[in-house]
C-alpha cells in the first residue's frame, strides 16, 4: 500500500515539496486514538499554544504553560488553548508497524540519492484553533501529514546564509541547541508558504527552518515521520569540527567549500570521537 501521492522519479531529499496522501481517515491517527496514545506514552510535551513567533522551544514548557493537565488539555482542545506534542510515536508498540511500513515507503525514495536511513522517528502535533508553533529547526528531514483543520506553513532553505548563518549551524550542530535560531520579519521574504488542509503534506529538508501557525476555526493534527542519512550525519560532524575550531580561536570554511577540506574534518572528528568517547567527555560514538 502506498501512503504518499508524488512524483517519485523527481523525489529529492535536498529540496522543499509539497505533495498529497490518504493518511486522513487512518485509524490510528483519529483524534480518540489519538488522546490513548497521549495519555499512555511516557514522552509527551504540552503547553500553551498562544506563542509569539520569537519563542523559544528550548524553554516553551517551562515558560508558557497551559495550566490544565494532559488529560484535560486534550478533552478541550478545541478551547484549552493548548499544544500537544507527542514524542517517539515509534516505540509505541501499536503504531511501529504502521510507523514502519511509512517509513519503508520514504526510504525508498530517498535513497535514490542519499544513503542509509537512520534515526527513524515519528511525532504527532494536536493544536488549539490559533495556536502557533514558533521559529524552529528540528535536526532530522521531515515528511509532514497533515491530518485536520487548516495551517499556514512557512518553510526555509537552510543552505541560505541568509537565513542560516554559518555560526548559527555550528552552534546548533555542535550543542543541539536553538540559542542562535532566531526568527525575524525579515526573514519572511524567503520563505516558501503552504496552506495546508487534510490530505496535504510537505517534506522538508535536513535541519531546514519552519515556522506553523494554525487556523482559528477549528483544532488540527498533524504527524509527523523523521530521519537522517550518512549525508545529513557527515554535515553535522563538520559543523561540530567548525566549533571546536572557532572555540579555538580559528575563522573555519563553511561546509562544501572544500571537498579535501570537509574530509580532512569528518577525519578529525571520527579520531575525537572515538579517543573522547571511552573517557565520557560528551562524544556519542553513534554521532
Amino acid at each position: 500500500m502506498s501512503f504518499l501521492k508524488r512524483d517519485r522519479d523527481n523525489f529529492d531529499p535536498a529540496l522543499r515539496q509539497a505533495f498529497k496522501h490518504n493518511l486522513m481517515s487512518h485509524p490510528l491517527l483519529q483524534f480518540d486514538e489519538l488522546k490513548k496514545l497521549a495519555l499512555r506514552h511516557p514522552t509527551v510535551r504540552f503547553h500553551s499554544a498562544n506563542l509569539p513567533r520569537t519563542q523559544s522551544l528550548d524553554t516553551v514548557v517551562h515558560e508558557r504553560p497551559t495550566g490544565f493537565s494532559l488529560e484535560d488539555s486534550l478533552e478541550n482542545i478545541s478551547t484549552s488553548g493548548s499544544f500537544v506534542f507527542i514524542m517517539d510515536v515509534q516505540k509505541d508498540p501499536i503504531y511501529a508497524p504502521f510507523v514502519n511500513a511509512l517509513l519503508d515507503e520514504i526510504e525508498g525514495d530517498v535513497n535514490k540519492k542519499q544513503s542509509n536511513l537512520r534515526n527513524r522517528q515519528a511525532w504527532v502535533f494536536i493544536t488549539s484553533p490559533g495556536g502557533v508553533t514558533p521559529y524552529h529547526r528540528d535536526q532530522e528531514a521531515a515528511t509532514y501529514f497533515h491530518i485536520k483543520g487548516k495551517k499556514t506553513f512557512w518553510l526555509w532553505d537552510a543552505l541560505d546564509r541568509d537565513i542560516v548563518s554559518q555560526e548559527e549551524n555550528e552552534y546548533f550542530h555542535g550543542v543541539h541547541g536553538l540559542k542562535k535560531t532566531l526568527y525575524s520579519e525579515s526573514k519572511m521574504d524567503k520563505a516558501e508558504k503552504f496552506e495546508i488542509n487534510p490530505g496535504d503534506g510537505i517534506y522538508f529538508p535536513y535541519t531546514a527552518p519552519h515556522m506553523v501557525e494554525n487556523g482559528a476555526d477549528e483544532f488540527s493534527i498533524s504527524f509527523s515521520v523523521t530521519h537522517m542519512t550518512d549525508e545529513d550525519f557527515n554535515a553535522r560532524r563538520i559543523y561540530k569540527i567548525n566549533q571546536i575550531l572557532r572555540k579555538l580561536g580559528f575563522s573555519p570554511s563553511d561546509m562544501n567549500h572544500s571537498k579535501v577540506i570537509d574530509s580532512l574534518k569528518l577525519s578529525l572528528h571520527f579520531f575525537l570521537r572515538y579517543s573522547l568517547f571511552p573517557f565520557n567527555l560528551g562524544w556519542n560514538r553513534n554521532e
